[in-house]
């Protein structure tokens, strides 16, 4: 959330920049949610981006380009798999950027993106900086270098008149490139700023005393429906949670936070954007979620070594005497790898078993082990997937039932 005086910070250079603040407000909004620096207080916020690097790596050597690329830190093209596996928090992208400056300091800041509004570090010369490093110092622990550096984006780029005009589309494209539409950019845009004009001028309320419960169901499931997970399962009670859920949505929306609903929070759900999930959240992963304490990987990862124990313990039944001569074991292996690979499962486990019918109780046990270990670990490796996406999206109560 933002604080009071990075408001003040923006809105007083928005007015001396000729921008309207409202609109300035939404652009840092969409970028950073109006945190200025990494957890140390003084690193801009950051966001190394792997593509652009073997770009600015290549610009000076292929040897460069290469030292990036074995140390993990340089791709060739954008990939979401990849991009920001290690960035999902603070001290991560701090680490990330501690190594990638180990390589080459220059090259690491030219391929990251910094500060309040997101600037990348190989703009430092359009931007009047002889150096991405340069230009990062500038920003370092300073807010209002960060705003002169987003500022002088748009200014180099043409962009403060469709600010002003509110051509969210042609600023989203300007500012962040083609791939603006597959995060919805001009849309976060133009909700941003539709809040930001009702933070900056407030607002009155109007509650009503009584709700019935088919109305607070519905509102339920807006805010689900909006991204306000925390709100629960809609039940048609107007509780703890439900209070709570509407609260973010008004301080979100810059309505009076009342947790009542009142006619302007009515009003602001009908048009209401769904929110974006916190970067940290977004870029979560299950090692990052099991430090954090979440049980359901933790249990996943249990499930996962007991699968794979008995997998072992099959091999070792199958790959005994009879069956090493027979030729199984080979074929159990083949079987493990082809699981691993997620591809033809059932029929490996069929021919497998087909073969040694007539192989001996040992055998047969064995190769139940087996199959019965991939499919737990692929089971419990699913269930993994699914809570980190289920983090990743905000959306911890369970599934929206409507009647």
């Amino acid at each position: 959330m933002f604080s009071q005086s990075i408001i003040d910070a923006i809105t007083a250079a928005a007015t001396k920049a000729g921008i309207e603040r409202p609109a300035l407000l939404a652009l840092v909004e969409v970028e950073t949610s109006g945190h200025p620096f990494e957890q140390d207080g003084r690193t801009p916020a950051l966001l190394y981006e792997r593509h652009v690097a073997w770009r600015m790596a290549a610009a000076v050597s292929r040897a460069l380009q290469s030292a990036f690329a074995r140390a993990g830190f340089a791709i060739p093209k954008w990939s979401k798999a990849t991009q920001y596996k290690d960035q999902g928090t603070s001290a991560g992208r701090l680490a990330l950027i501690a190594k990638a400056r180990a390589v080459n300091e220059e090259v690491a800041n030219q391929s990251a993106s910094w500060g309040l509004g997101q600037t990348m570090g190989f703009l430092h010369a359009e931007l009047g900086f002889a150096s991405a490093c340069a230009m990062v110092e500038h920003m370092t622990g300073n807010v209002a270098g960060q705003i002169e550096c987003m500022i002088g984006e748009l200014r180099r780029k043409g962009l403060i008149d469709e600010l002003n005009a509110h051509a969210w589309a042609r600023v989203a494209l300007g500012y962040n490139g083609k791939g603006y539409r597959a995060n919805n950019y001009d849309v976060r845009l133009a909700d941003a700023y539709k809040r930001w004009v009702r933070k900056l001028a407030g607002g009155a309320v109007v509650a009503p005393d009584d709700v019935p419960a088919d109305d607070i169901r519905a509102v339920q499931i807006k805010l689900r429906k909006l991204g306000y997970a925390a709100v629960g399962n809609p039940d048609g009670r107007f509780g703890v949670k439900t209070v709570g859920a509407l609260s973010a949505f008004q301080a979100h929306e810059g309505l009076p936070v009342t947790g009542k609903l009142d006619a302007a929070t009515r009003e602001a759900l009908k048009t209401a954007e769904p929110i974006e999930a916190p970067r940290d959240r977004k870029l979560a992963d299950a090692p990052e979620l099991k430090a954090a304490g979440s049980r359901t990987i933790a249990a996943a990862d249990k499930g996962s070594l007991i699968a794979w124990a008995k997998g072992i313990a099959g091999t070792v039944l199958v790959g005994g005497g009879t069956a090493e001569k027979a030729g199984l074991l080979d074929q159990a292996q083949d079987m493990i790898d082809k699981a691993n690979q997620a591809k033809g499962v059932v029929d490996s486990a069929g021919e497998l078993a087909r073969a040694v019918f007539s192989g001996g109780a040992p055998i047969v046990v064995g190769l139940v082990l087996i199959a019965g270990g991939v499919a737990a670990w692929f089971l419990f490796a699913k269930i993994k997937a699914y809570r980190v996406a289920d983090h990743n999206s905000g959306a911890h109560a369970g599934p929206i039932v409507e009647d």
